[in-house]
Formats: structure tokens, C-alpha cells, sequence
């Protein structure tokens, strides 16, 4: 730490920098191992208990209407955007922690700004994609969230592990800049404390445990675990982060997830047209400058238009959906562009969380039958179980007990009634008899 202990936030470990020896000696003398720890606990107890309090932010900060970027550079500088531009500081009013992992971000220079430069080193098929790419990237952007997930779906040869490379690189680069499958939720918090954005590389699939928590921890919600060495005492973590997963299969299977989720596509590269690692990384160096420029400057415009912007529909995320809106004039997208494109990729999403889905298969094709049906879940679980054996008869993606048939209809009544069908649990007689009413609008 040296010469940044101020850009620290006060914890036990940053005090022994306080109390050197050179201190001491200077004023000719010299304190006893004991007399020094003495000391040592004594100021940190002034720090804890008498010393003001600064929020610590990792990566992104927010003080009032100001967004500050820690760049992560040895002279501990960050950029301070306003609603009237930004600029880079030597001694940001924000305090920043720093995980061993954390890389700095490129140097940004103002009036170079052009985030059209990151089309040609992030592989999408459509303009609508990279859109999508960059409205999430302005998302990372908003210090207090919510963050959709990023989903990079896509077979072997179509780049989605150096696409997410390239866009953490962005905002939030890190050594390694992406990680395996999280073996529990407790891994995800470890990783959400040192860093803005998770990113997670080839995923094969994602468990149901796995998928609340990575719906907790873009919407915000607490987790608790057990503390360290002790028997009863927990520890507490609330975070809201930007995630980004990669993986061959489609990911967003759940509807809570997909829910929450951009998923991008990515078309396989010809081997024709594959570069060189090394003459790519060059060239996104020399250009990462400019790309970052441009990103600032749409932050910049996000927190000058946030208040007048009005949506002409509330889409889930809709704290995000207004943040890119109001940045939309800094990158030269048309009015409305964004919210177009975020409907689109939501209605792809639906039916691929649909499709991926047996419990919502099987209701989706019981009902075009039925158009209109009544009964009790048992009367439904019979149903579907005759007519479709091939969607029902596995136990590993159909639930057997009655009670996770009903927790998993409720989990698809979002994208199921985006796409025309009505699902309600009602109450009738005087037992109070639980009924189902599925209709096709």
C-alpha cells in the first residue's frame, strides 16, 4: 500500500502501516515488540469505535450524482463522470478496495471516445446483438443496479470465451478475467466481496440452487453463511454485481432466470476468418482506450438524461432499461433503438426457457389442444403424464411430488403468459379446494 493508505477504508489490517519503526526512530526511540502491538490495537480501536466512517466501494463508486470508475492503475486514479462530462483524478473523493486479482482498466482520453470500435472485436450476428453487448456494459456502469445477466450461448469456434474477455475487460478487468462453475452459493459471495463483475467461463449447466443465487445477487438480496472459527455466530453479505456466463448449451433453462437475463447468440467463426491471438489482442489494446472513452461518455449522458427519460413500457429490469435509454443519444443509436431490441431478446429468451422446459412444454401443447381447462394439480400431473409420456417421464426435469409440479408451473407463468397462455390458482368450496384455470388468450 505504501503511499495509498488513504484511498483504503479503516480495517484491522491497515494499521500496522501507521506505526512504523522509521517513526520511532526518528523521534529516537525504539518501542518493544509488546509496546507496539499495545499501540497497534489502541488505534485501531480509536479507528473502529471514534474514527469517521466512508463507504468502500470495488471497482465503481457513487457519491451523490457522481459515478467514479477506479481504475485500478498504481497511482490509484479513477475517472469521476457527472452529468457534464468526466475526467481522470489523482485523489478521488471516493474510497476504493482492491482484491490481488483486480487489473487496471486502459487510460481513457477525453474527446476520443468511439464505442462503435468494440463491433469488430465481440462475435454477433446482428446489430440487435451488439446493442445488447453494449447496453450491458452500460449497465455495469449503474453503481447501485439491478444488473441483468449477460448469457453468451454459442458452439466450440464461435469466440464466447474471448467475447466475454473483451467486454470484462471494459469494466471490470481481472486475472484470471473469468472462472469455473461455482461449486456453491458461498463461492459466489466470495467472489461478489473482491470483485464488480462475476464472470464465469463454460458453463455445461446451471443447477436450480445456482440459478436463485445468481437471481439474488442481480436484483440484490442478502446472504448469510457461517462464520469463520466460531459455532453460532454468522456472517452477512449484501450485494448487487453484473454477472456474465458463457457456456455451449442454452443456459436461461429456468424462466427466473431467463427472466433477468440478455442472452446473445453467437454464430460459429469460419476458420477462414479467424485471427491470431497475438495481432488481436495489439490491436484491442491500441483501440480499448477509445472503446472506454466512448463508454464514459454514454455514462456521462446516462446521468444528464436520467431524470426527463420516460419509457413507454416498464419491462422487468426497468431500472436498467431507463439507464441505457438515456445514454442512447452518446452512442448514436435512433430513440427507442434500445427498448426495441431488449423486447426482442426477451421474447427469444421466453421461448427458449420454454423450450428448454418440460413442465411448460407439456402445458403449452395441452392447451392448444384444450384452449380452456379447469381442475386440481393432481387432475393436471394425470393429464399430462397420458398424453405426453416423451416430455413427462423423466424425474430428473419433471417433478414427481404434486407440490414441486405446482412451484414449477408458477416458475414459467411469466414467459407462458407472454406468449398467450393464462395460468391461475384459485380456491373454491367451502374445503378450499386448490384449482387450476389454464386459457389461451
Amino acid at each position: 500500500m505504501g503511499n495509498h493508505k488513504e484511498h483504503w477504508p479503516i480495517e484491522s489490517g491497515h494499521f500496522r502501516d501507521f506505526l512504523s519503526f522509521d517513526h520511532y526512530q526518528a523521534e529516537g526511540k525504539m518501542l518493544s515488540q509488546a509496546a507496539l502491538e499495545e499501540q497497534r490495537r489502541a488505534l485501531k480501536g480509536q479507528a473502529l469505535f471514534e474514527g469517521e466512517e466512508y463507504p468502500a466501494f470495488s471497482r465503481i463508486g457513487y457519491l451523490g450524482r457522481t459515478v467514479y470508475v477506479d481504475l485500478g492503475n498504481a497511482a490509484w486514479q479513477a475517472v469521476v463522470v457527472t452529468s457534464e462530462g468526466w475526467q481522470v483524478l489523482d485523489h478521488p473523493p471516493a474510497r476504493f478496495r482492491r482484491a490481488v486479482s483486480q487489473e487496471a482498466l486502459p487510460m481513457p482520453q477525453p474527446g476520443t471516445g468511439d464505442i462503435t470500435l468494440l463491433r469488430k472485436y465481440v462475435n454477433v450476428a446482428s446489430d440487435d446483438d451488439f446493442r445488447m453487448l453494449v447496453a450491458w456494459l452500460l449497465g455495469c456502469f449503474h453503481p447501485r443496479g439491478p444488473y441483468p445477466i449477460l448469457i453468451l450461448n454459442g458452439e466450440q469456434g464461435s469466440a464466447k470465451s474471448t467475447t466475454a474477455r473483451v467486454l470484462r475487460s471494459l469494466i471490470d478487468p481481472a486475472n484470471p478475467m473469468a472462472r469455473s462453475t461455482p461449486n456453491s452459493e458461498q463461492d459466489l459471495v466470495i467472489a461478489a466481496k473482491h470483485n464488480h463483475v462475476l464472470a464465469f467461463d463454460n458453463l455445461s449447466n446451471i443447477k436450480p440452487g445456482m440459478a436463485d443465487a445468481f437471481c439474488r445477487i442481480a436484483t440484490g438480496g442478502g446472504f448469510g453463511t457461517r462464520k469463520l472459527h466460531t459455532d453460532a455466530e454468522e456472517s452477512l453479505f449484501t450485494a448487487v454485481r453484473p454477472c456474465l456466463l458463457n457456456g455451449i448449451p442454452d443456459l436461461a433453462t429456468r424462466p427466473d432466470l431467463a427472466d433477468r437475463a440478455i442472452v446473445v447468440n453467437l454464430p460459429t467463426i469460419p476458420a477462414s476468418e479467424r485471427q491470431f491471438e497475438g495481432e488481436f489482442n495489439r490491436a484491442l489494446a491500441q483501440d480499448a482506450p477509445r472503446i472506454f472513452s466512448g463508454l464514459l461518455d454514454a455514462v456521462s449522458a446516462a446521468l444528464a438524461n436520467l431524470t426527463t427519460v420516460t419509457l413507454t413500457e416498464r419491462p422487468r429490469m426497468a431500472d436498467f432499461a431507463k439507464w441505457v435509454t438515456a445514454a442512447e443519444p452518446a452512442v448514436g443509436w435512433p430513440q427507442g433503438s434500445f427498448l426495441t431490441a431488449y423486447a426482442t431478446n426477451r421474447t427469444t429468451s421466453d421461448q427458449a426457457s420454454v423450450e428448454g422446459n418440460p413442465v411448460a412444454l407439456a402445458i403449452l401443447k395441452f392447451i392448444a389442444e384444450e384452449k380452456r381447462w379447469s381442475g386440481t394439480i393432481t387432475d393436471l400431473n394425470a393429464a399430462l403424464r397420458n398424453r405426453y409420456p416423451h416430455l413427462t417421464d423423466d424425474p430428473n426435469s419433471y417433478p414427481r411430488q404434486l407440490n414441486r409440479l405446482s412451484g414449477a408451473i408458477r416458475r414459467v407463468q411469466p414467459p407462458l403468459r407472454r406468449m398467450g397462455v393464462s395460468i391461475s390458482f384459485d380456491r373454491q368450496g367451502h374445503a378450499g379446494e386448490r384449482i387450476l384455470r389454464i386459457e389461451s388468450a
